[in-house]
């Protein structure tokens, strides 16, 4: 099973958490893909130059992958499922202290604003949304409305501000526990079908 983190902007795979739950996810038996890329708000947003690192770095998504992306660099998850061509959807998507939105205009083209969150939802099998509710620079709010959103599960922290420390057990143990879950439906299984009954043409 591979674990594919994105780190946030200004940032690199070296910083945070990222070195730390990189090694407890590697001893534990699981591939780990860190992707550096140039995610700044000090230049112009890229967003294809930013997709093109990623497929250089994490080709095709395969159906027992989980990503998970931190602060603004999260929403490069969901860009990266539009524009790549997918075979396979992948286990689960983890979004922490993510930003629902944020004023710069020049991000603005990073966020559901701009995508079609009625199919996005569908490009995982389980969207994830971890929070802290004493996150000083992402409000807590920005949290729970993305979790909506995506009709994720939200995990709400408290004293993890804006995940920026080194060691944070509840990303390993949200991640260990999708892992060790089986698989109990395909996206879309658990919705009704509307045309059970309905006579068709022969």
């Amino acid at each position: 099973m591979r674990i594919i983190l994105v780190h946030g902007f200004n940032a690199n795979p070296t910083m945070n958490f990222h070195p730390w739950l990189a090694q407890e996810l590697r001893e534990r038996g699981f591939e780990v893909v860190v992707p550096e890329l140039p995610l700044s708000t000090k230049e112009e947003l890229n967003l294809p130059a930013i997709i093109e690192a990623m497929k250089n770095q994490v080709g095709f998504i395969k159906s027992d992958d989980i990503l998970l992306g931190h602060s603004l660099g999260a929403f490069i998850i969901p860009q990266y499922l539009e524009a790549v061509e997918m075979t396979e959807t992948p286990r689960a998507v983890i979004l922490v202290a993510a930003p629902w939105h944020v004023s710069r205009p020049e991000m603005q083209r990073l966020f559901l604003a701009d995508l079609d969150a009625e199919v996005l939802m569908w490009k995982a099998r389980e969207f994830v949304v971890i929070h802290s509710k004493d996150d000083a620079l992402v409000p807590f709010e920005h949290g729970v409305r993305l979790a909506a959103q995506l009709k994720a599960r939200l995990v709400e922290t408290t004293g993890d501000d804006h995940y920026m420390d080194e060691r944070y057990p509840v990303l390993l143990e949200t991640i260990e526990e999708i892992a060790k879950r089986p698989f109990e439906f395909a996206p879309g299984q658990s919705l009704t079908d509307d045309y059970v009954g309905i006579q068709t043409l022969k």
